[in-house]
């Protein structure tokens, strides 16, 4: 009886014949590609020397320089986006309040949210004084303009008067916002 292997089967012979042949024929196909690149690299003449290096450097220029793809989401999130968020401190916002320091004594001194207003005081030629109670217990007599620690007396009204407080931001900004007191809450 004779056996005959399947044509789609080899023996191990024959796949360790096949397996050599290969590796014998891999180094002949890099030693040829590395002296077929010669000649590209090394310039034959001083001339081509020079004309070579200024080519040299743009191929180099060229190979370094990877192509510009742009990436189209069409709904899709960016792969190369790191997802998970990174645990260093947050920095401060651009419209934090930048602070003010220490208060000095008397009214210049006195927060808005601080101040009392005690009474008005309309003078014969319709000028106008309000009395406001500060922190340290004192009564100040204030005219329109008058500076406070966190802002100014804008307007004096028959019962009641208008801060304004001012609050610088860290981007220059300075915000404003308006507060009014009144003498009897209606």
């Amino acid at each position: 009886m004779i056996f005959r292997d399947p044509p789609g089967v080899k023996t191990l012979e024959k796949r360790r014949l096949a397996l050599a042949s290969t590796r014998s024929l891999r180094f002949p196909q890099t030693a040829l590609s590395i002296l077929l690149l010669i000649p590209l690299v090394l310039p034959a003449s001083a001339q081509e020397n020079e004309n070579a290096g200024i080519q040299n450097e743009s191929i180099v220029e060229t190979i370094a320089k990877p192509a510009s793809v742009l990436y189209e989401p069409n709904n899709r999130t960016d792969p190369f986006l790191h997802i998970v968020p990174s645990k260093t401190a947050a920095r401060p916002a651009d419209d934090e309040e930048i602070p003010r320091g220490t208060p000095p004594p008397g009214i210049e001194g006195t927060f808005i949210d601080k101040a009392g207003l005690e009474g008005i005081v309309i003078h014969y030629d319709n000028r106008r004084m309000a009395v406001v109670r500060s922190e340290d217990n004192r009564a100040y007599f204030l005219y329109e303009g008058d500076r406070l620690f966190d802002g100014y007396l804008k307007t004096i009204d028959d019962d009641s008067v208008v801060f304004v407080r001012e609050t610088l931001m860290r981007s220059g900004r300075i915000r404003t916002q308006e507060v009014t007191r009144r003498l009897r809450e209606l």
